[in-house]
Order: structure tokens, then sequence, then C-alpha cells
């Protein structure tokens, strides 16, 4: 170890409440980080396998999207926490280093040795963070295993990520430490030995109205503009994420919701072959089997009569009588030609491709479905949708490209939200499906009631055995598939946890590291009498003072990233559920600031021999 490191770590031992202060701020952060950033990369593995046996991979887009937003947010706040934190602690030591270039200190010597301090804090913290992180990692992967039966796990440990985490992390603390001790050092120290970082005074705050306490808060903070500023930006990025995670969740779970509801109907009970109703409705279920060759339910026999469908119309208490043709059959997309004007010449998108689909023949008007779509709506029978997944298997560029059935090619006009097969499936004309297969009528007639009320449901069930049809109950499916839904959207509960804590501890810890770096103020006002409640409201009001600057634009800009930027065609789950959640978290918020102040006035009310050398700004 270098003279430089030992003398380092000398000084950091002989201010072992800030140093230790500084090392909870840091270790906390990257535990938090670190299991997201490993836990997070472990629910992206077991979506796959979750919507992979659920036979869709539309909800695993919506979780893999949702949860890549929080990492990459992490990731952000990770490298701005580390920064902030390092640099801000460099920055309060102005005051020494001045009064190492006052005794002739050379600038070289200066700089080493604060930079083997930032070194020892930054290795220590992430080794410390790192450790901890791993091991709520094993807890969470303990608790993973028990929710998600069959999840099989590997031995083997991310180890690479982790090795990726941690340089990152050192380097941004690194380089984030060189700037405010070469900016120091190239001060005259008269300037250094200066307390104050900043050189403007806030003239008053938008809390000042509450009292001295408020206003003596605004003063110091507006005293130490590149600190406050260091803090504002590292708490609105927690504040963010904790928002995202409370506001964002419940919004893509409940947009992800209606998408399922808005495709199936409700109240919706389904009349034709028995044999039929089980294959078609298995396919639809989220943990149900796919569709094979042997569907084949297109004799006459299986065709709904037009007297059910009228007796259905009059029945009172049904709402509306949907005739489907449902078929499985061999499908193929196309390779299209395109004109290049940039190159001028022609482009070639896609492959011919085989495959086998669901085609579902609607009456586009009348349907109960009212799919989410991305696309067009058809404007002639020659036009269909496509589910997501027949997009993503055989199509490079399904909008461009078309779909042959039976030697008849077909324009693609959009890709249709539908779990219906695991999304292997395309909706067309109804008329158009009957001729191709020579059919005429409905293999599947689906009816909606008005209020879901059995004796009704028994009254249509017995005139759909008068015909020689049986009846499903689609709302069942619906409601186990919503019901599975919210069992995926339940494994983001310790990455929201952790996250939560995490962001809110760093608030915390933030405060009381800007507390204590202006210790020499507060010694000042103990002296002249000022009482240890006194002290705790102005650093309560810093804490909001500070705090609401970061969490109320963290509140803004999180509502909007949910509701236009994280899905489209968000939903939430009432009227009342933002300004609540936007109240709640900014209840919480408040509460943590207070919080805040509790270890401070206990410091305050119990030590009369306070060290201000110790935390000397």
């Amino acid at each position: 170890m270098s003279d430089h490191q030992v003398f380092a770590s000398r000084d950091l031992k002989r201010r072992p409440f800030r140093t230790t202060l500084t090392l909870i701020s840091l270790t906390s952060a990257i535990t938090a980080i670190t299991f997201v950033f490993l836990f997070g990369n472990v629910l992206l593995d077991v979506s796959t396998f979750t919507v992979s046996s659920a036979l869709t991979s539309s909800f695993g887009t919506f979780f893999s999207t949702f949860v890549w937003s929080i990492l990459l947010l992490v990731f952000v706040l990770g490298i701005v926490v580390v920064s902030t934190t390092i640099s801000l602690e460099m920055v309060t030591r102005r005051r020494d280093i001045g009064l190492m270039k006052s005794i002739g200190t050379l600038l070289d010597t200066i700089f080493d040795f604060f930079m083997a301090q930032s070194v020892i804090i930054l290795l220590a913290s992430i080794a410390l963070g790192l450790t901890f992180g791993v091991i709520l990692h094993m807890a969470g992967m303990i608790w993973l295993s028990s929710v998600v039966p069959g999840l099989q796990f590997t031995n083997s440990f991310p180890v690479l990520q982790l090795a990726i985490l941690a340089v990152v992390l050192i380097f941004a603390g690194y380089f984030s430490a060189q700037k405010p001790i070469y900016d120091t050092v190239q001060e005259s120290p008269s300037l250094a030995l200066n307390p104050d970082v900043g050189t403007k005074v806030r003239v008053s705050g938008f809390l000042d109205s509450f009292g001295l306490s408020f206003r003596i808060a605004t003063k110091g903070t507006g005293r130490r503009l590149r600190g406050t500023r260091r803090t504002v930006i590292s708490l609105f990025l927690s504040f963010t994420i904790a928002s995202v995670l409370w506001i964002g969740g419940g919004v893509v779970h409940t947009t992800s919701s209606s998408y399922m509801t808005r495709s199936m109907g409700v109240n919706v009970v389904a009349i034709g072959n028995p044999d039929l109703l089980n294959s078609y409705y298995e396919s639809y279920s989220l943990y149900g089997s796919p569709l094979n060759s042997s569907f084949n339910y297109l004799s006459s026999s299986d065709m709904i009569p037009t007297g059910l469908v009228s007796s259905l119309q009059e029945t009172f208490g049904v709402h509306k009588v949907e005739q489907r043709l449902v078929v499985y059959s061999q499908v193929e997309a196309k390779r299209a030609v395109i004109w290049n004007e940039e190159l001028q010449k022609y482009d070639i998108i896609g492959e011919d491709r085989p495959g086998s689909a669901v085609l579902v023949g609607i009456n586009w008007d009348t349907t109960i479905s009212d799919w989410y779509f991305e696309g067009r709506t058809p404007e002639n029978s020659g036009q269909i949708w496509i589910g997501g997944k027949m997009a993503s298997d055989l199509f490079e560029d399904p909008l461009v490209q078309n779909l042959d059935v039976l030697g008849n090619s077909l324009q693609i006009k959009a890709q249709a939200f539908d779990i219906l097969n695991g999304g292997m499936m395309a909706l067309m004309d109804l008329s158009m499906l009957q001729s191709f297969f020579g059919v005429s009528g409905s293999n599947l007639l689906l009816v909606q009631l008005a209020d879901y009320d059995n004796s009704l449901i028994t009254s249509i069930a017995s005139l759909a055995h008068s015909y020689g049809f049986d009846i499903f109950e689609q709302q069942e499916v619906l409601e186990r598939n919503l019901g599975t839904i919210d069992a995926i959207w339940a494994l983001l509960n310790p990455l929201a946890l952790v996250t939560l804590v995490g962001a809110f501890l760093s608030l915390m810890n933030y405060l009381l590291v800007s507390v204590f770096g202006r210790l020499r103020d507060y010694v000042i006002m103990r002296s002249l009498g000022a009482k240890p409640s006194f002290l705790a409201k102005v650093m309560i009001a810093e804490g909001l003072d500070v705090g609401l600057r970061a969490g109320i634009p963290a509140l803004i800009v999180s509502t909007l990233f949910s509701i236009y930027l994280l899905i489209p065609e968000a939903a939430v789950p009432s009227l009342a559920y933002l300004p609540i959640s936007i109240i709640a978290v900014l209840i919480t918020m408040i509460g943590v600031i207070l919080v805040a102040s509790i270890p401070t006035y206990v410091f305050f009310a119990t030590r009369n021999d306070l060290i201000v050398s110790e935390f000397s700004s």
C-alpha cells in the first residue's frame, strides 16, 4: 500500500461518522441496483418460459418491455448515484484541500491523496453493495421458484453481468471524483477555504412561508448550488423509477388485461360442436394447447342453423349474436418485391415461408370484439389482420408482404392483439373464408349477454341442445386468463419493493450527507441557543425543499411516461387511479423525508461534544 493510501485511510478513520454515512449511502444504493439488475434479467428469462408455455408472445412483449425500461433507468441511476455521491463527498473536502495548499503541499500530492480516499470509499461500497445485492438476489430466486411451478434454474451465475456492472460503477465513481478535486486544486487557497460551494444565494424558496426554519433551509441549499443540483438529479431518478414501478406497473398491467378483454369480449357464451368448443378454447387459454391439423369441423352437421341464430336474437337478455367460421389451415407468407427509390432497383422483402394457422372468418361491422391493432382497418374482403406470433414467425414486414391461403393472396392491413392459438391466427371476412373452403354458414356462435345470468345461460344451453349443439362459457376462460396475467405481473413485486426501498433509502442517506456536511452551521446555531427540535425542523425543511424539487418533476415525468410512452392505448383501473397513485407516492416521499430527520435529531439531542472537524465542508 502506498503512502497516499495509508494517509488517506487514516484520514477516513479520523472522520468515522461521515465515512460510515457515505459508505451506507453508496452501499444501499448499489445493493438495490445490483438486485434489480440481476433479478430483472432473471425475470426476462422467466417471462420467456412463462409465455412460451402460455402460447403467446404478446404478453412477453409487454412484460419484457416494462422490465427493460426499469433496468435501463436503474442502470442510469447507478451511474448517477455513484458519481454524485463520490463527487459530492470530494466537493465537501474543499476546506481540507485549501488547508493543504496553504501550507505548501504539492498539487500532485493533494490530488493523489484525495483520489486515494475516493477510490477506497468507492471500492469498499461497491464490494459491499454487490455482496448484499447478490444475497438479495438469491433470496429472490428462492421466492421465484416457489411461485413459478416447474421452473428450472441453471447452476451458472451471471458473473459477466455482475462484472460489467461493477466496472461501469467503478469508472463512473473514479472519473466523477477527479473533476471536483482538480477544480479545487486549481483554485487559490483562500477560495478553497470558503465553506460555501456556490457563490449565489437564493433569495426565497417555495416553502419559505412556513416559517423561519424553512427560510434558513432555503439559504443553506442556496449557498451550495453544486451539491444541491447533484442531489436533486439523483433523487429525481430514484423517484422516477419508484413512480414508474408504482404507476407504470399498474398501467401496463391494466392495459394488457384490457387488450385481452377487448379481444375476447365480456359476458360471452359460445355455441357449437362440443369437440370444436373444447379444442378452440383450449387454444384460447394462456396455458392451453395449440390447435393442429386434426381440427376440422366443416361438415354440414357442424354448421350453425339459421333457426338457432334467429331464436337467440329474439331471446330476452341477449345483447348481440355473432357468427364465426373457424378453420385450421396451411398458409404461406409470400415475399414482396418493391421498388427502392433511393437505390433505383427492386428489393425483395422476406421470403416464402409455409406454416399453419387458425383462420377466423368474421363480419367486421358486427363483431363483438374490439381488438387492439397496429395498422389499418380492412377496406375490402381481400384484406386481413394477423396475430402477433404469425407476424414474428412468418414475416419480415407483414404490412408489405401478403399471406397465401389455398392459392389466394391476401393483403395484410394490421397486426392484431389476440391470443387465440398463441397469436398464430388470422382474421378475415367471413364470406371470403366461406368461399375458400366451399361452405356456407358458420361453425361457431358467440352470444353476448347483457348480464351474466345463470338462468339465462341455462335457457340458452337448452335451446342449443335442442339443435344438437353444446355451449361453452367463454367468460370463465377470460377470467382464468386475467388471473394468469395477474400472476405474471406479480413476479415484479420483489423488483418493485427493492427498488422503492432503495430509492427511499437513498433519499434518507442523501439528506443525512447533506445535513452533516453542514454540521458547522448547526453547531453555531446550537451555541446560540437553538433547541434540537428547531434544528430538526431545519433539517426537515431542507429535506422537503430538495426532495420536492426532485420528486414533483419525477412524478410528472413518470406519469406521462407511463401513459404515453410505456404502452400504446394505455388504460388505468379507474379514473381515480392516477390521482390516488400520485398522492400516495407524494405522501410516501414526504414521510420518508420526515423519517430521515430522526437520526439527526437523536444525534443533536444526545451529544454535547460535537466534533466539527469531522464534518467540515
